[in-house]
């Protein structure tokens, strides 16, 4: 994108309506800018005489676009319609110019742009493509990008917030230093308007849609922003300040937290490997029992089978039976540290007690085959339940817990919006609307013996207030009717119903508009 782009445009009238155009620069820029298009409702040229001036800030992309355009009355080709311009707008992306060669380039371009394209005061083409650019930029112009300056807005808002600033001239020394403060309150505004016309002023007031000051109080209007952007700083410092601080107690609260979970772990995992050495200590030696018992169980089968008495042989192995489970119950048990002990609880393979004395006495061939074959499977469940107790307690893994952190709820303030206790009261009509009241003779500077009672009309007093009050004119100038009625609501006893002063000792408040809580109302 060029630092300097320059766009004409204008009202055509049917079927075009208003059109604009890149007439030196960056084409693509016709699609990705505003139009720059006058809301006719809120403000318009009015004369032939008429001028308007703007500034406007816009962003594209990752640029700040700042344009500087002028207004001047043009009449469309085929219609008779008011509010009908032409105008020239000099466009700088992340830089800007000098306000004096800003001025004489803009002053320069529009001029023989409407030279070469309205006659009389009226538009000879039907749209902005159409524009006659013979002799419209000489040889100097593209000197203005080569004395360009960066330009950034740490404090950008995009409000769609407009400003009318009506000053009494707009010559060349005025416009400059206009353009010139007006870059340190376009942050706030999205556009800025400049006007000279008392009639355009009117319009503006009339119409409410804009908002409207004098340039005498331009210097307020700066100042103002400035101590809005400290207190924005302010409140922003105090609110990292606040975030910081809770960040710190989250940081805190979470460490401690984590810091007593790992101790927990690390207990719990001391303790799980003692239980895990105790379980490894007792597997020895239920083994070491079991190969014992299984082999005394194999010498009474080689005894049974050699002839010696069944009673004899039963005796015996009542005898090691208790012997062998008096041994295991001597054996600890470890507690639950994984899903092992379930398995242990829940076997399909119990270990059973067998009976041997319970077999019935028959014939003594009968009585040894019956008693051989009894001991064998006896000894082959012993085995198969001591394979799968060795087998889990050997091979079964402890089981991880996992940690799942406490996630604290975060809260939220909820904000309340009270209503106000003065919904129904009057409204005022005044923009913008009085925040003081004058309550005394000294701040409202009127000779009370200049009033007579019966016969001054309203509009008289508010020349008078005008005329002592500066501040009071620089801001309700335009809107003496408007102000009349609010002077009357605030003193309903001092008028009668033909806004005739009845009692001038009755007229007790002035309103007044400060922008400052400490200003006082007369200078």
């Amino acid at each position: 994108m060029k630092k300097i782009n320059v766009f004409g445009f204008a009202t055509f009238g049917t079927p075009n309506g208003f059109t604009q155009s890149c007439i030196y620069g960056n084409k693509n820029l016709e699609k990705a800018l505003k139009t720059f298009d006058l809301k006719t409702d809120a403000i318009q040229l009015l004369s032939p005489n008429d001028r308007i001036y703007s500034i406007r800030k816009e962003g594209i992309a990752d640029k700040f676009i700042v344009s500087y355009s002028v207004y001047t009355y043009a009449k469309e080709k085929n219609s008779n319609r008011t509010g009908t311009f032409i105008g020239t707008s000099l466009i700088f992306s992340d830089e800007i110019a000098d306000e004096n060669l800003i001025l004489n380039s803009l002053h320069q371009i529009h001029q023989k742009l409407k030279n070469n394209n309205v006659s009389n005061n009226v538009l000879n083409i039907n749209h902005s493509k159409e524009f006659n650019l013979t002799n419209v930029f000489d040889q100097d112009f593209e000197k203005i990008e080569y004395n360009s300056r960066k330009i950034s807005f740490i404090d950008w808002e995009s409000s769609d917030k407009k400003l009318v600033i009506f000053t009494n001239k707009l010559d060349n020394n005025s416009i400059q230093n206009l353009f010139k403060k007006a870059l340190e309150i376009l942050p706030k505004y999205d556009t800025l308007f400049f006007i000279d016309s008392k009639e355009i002023a009117e319009f503006v007031s009339q119409k409410r849609l804009f908002r409207l000051i004098d340039v005498n109080i331009l210097e307020d209007e700066i100042q103002n922003f400035q101590t809005e952007i400290k207190q924005q700083i302010l409140n922003t410092i105090s609110t990292f300040k606040k975030q910081s601080k809770k960040i710190e107690e989250e940081g805190k609260n979470e460490y401690e937290n984590l810091k007593k979970q790992i101790e927990k772990d690390e207990k719990t995992h001391c303790e799980n490997g003692k239980k895990i050495e105790k379980a490894n200590e007792n597997l020895t030696v239920l083994k070491s029992l079991y190969e014992n018992f299984l082999h005394k169980f194999n010498e009474f089968i080689s005894a049974l089978e050699s002839g010696r008495q069944l009673e004899e042989v039963n005796n015996s192995i009542k005898q090691i039976e208790k012997e062998f489970y008096d041994e295991k119950k001597k054996l600890d048990h470890p507690t639950q540290i994984s899903s092992l002990n379930n398995n242990r609880n829940t076997s399909s393979f119990p270990l059973q007690r067998p009976y041997l004395s319970e077999f019935s006495h028959q014939t003594e061939e009968k009585q040894s085959k019956n008693t051989v074959f009894l001991i064998i499977s006896f000894v082959l469940n012993l085995l198969l339940i001591g394979a799968l107790v060795f087998f889990t307690m050997f091979y079964e893994k402890e089981k991880k817990q996992e940690v799942i952190p406490d996630v604290s709820p975060v809260h939220q303030e909820t904000v309340v919006n009270e209503a106000s206790d003065n919904d129904n009261i009057w409204k005022s009509k005044l923009n913008p609307l009085p925040n003081k009241m004058a309550l005394n003779a000294e701040n409202k500077n009127l000779d009370l013996n200049k009033l007579t009672d019966s016969t001054t009309h309203v509009e008289e007093i508010v020349d008078l207030i005008f005329e002592k009050n500066k501040i009071i004119k620089d801001v309700y100038q335009f809107q003496k009717n408007d102000y009349a009625d609010d002077l009357i609501k605030e003193n309903p006893d001092a008028f009668d119903s033909k806004k005739v002063l009845k009692r001038k000792d009755s007229l007790l408040k002035i309103p007044f508009y400060s922008e400052s809580s400490d200003k006082k109302v007369a200078e």
